[in-house]
């Protein structure tokens, strides 16, 4: 049986600001790609199918928001991140191309937990506060 990797996207300074998040979804075989502003993931996504899609809000030419209408009705995950003075808030927007409505913000442990569901991997205790942390 094999094991198909997770493709993820990520998407403005999250993987620089966050080493700990990237070596995390490489831990668990993901297959990251990487896209600097919207126009970049706009042409990433027009080529590729994506499992999960992890973005800042406010990204250099402008928001994420519409990443939203882009993978409504797609088999794809989508997290929008936002800096904050303890660290950084993510706000789930889409579970498998279906709108998370109403769905509350999320801090560092709340969203290893999120990602180990969307992932279906195994998280321990200690890594909590590590995935989540410091993505500004």
């Amino acid at each position: 049986m094999t094991i198909t990797p997770k493709i993820v996207l990520v998407v403005g300074e999250t993987a620089k600001a966050s080493l700990p998040l990237m070596h995390w979804l490489s831990e668990r075989g993901c297959q990251c790609h990487f896209a600097a502003s919207y126009g970049d993931a706009c042409r990433l996504l027009s080529n590729m199918e994506f499992d999960l899609v992890l973005s800042q809000y406010q990204l250099p030419d402008r928001t994420a928001f519409p990443l939203l209408d882009w993978l409504i009705g797609s088999p794809t995950t989508l997290f929008l991140s936002t800096a904050v003075e303890s660290g950084t808030l993510w706000l789930p927007m889409l579970d498998r191309g279906e709108r998370c409505v109403g769905a509350p913000l999320l801090r560092s442990g709340e969203f290893a937990d999120a990602l180990a569901k969307v992932l279906k991997a195994e998280i321990r205790s200690d890594e909590l506060e590590v995935v989540g942390a410091d993505a500004k």
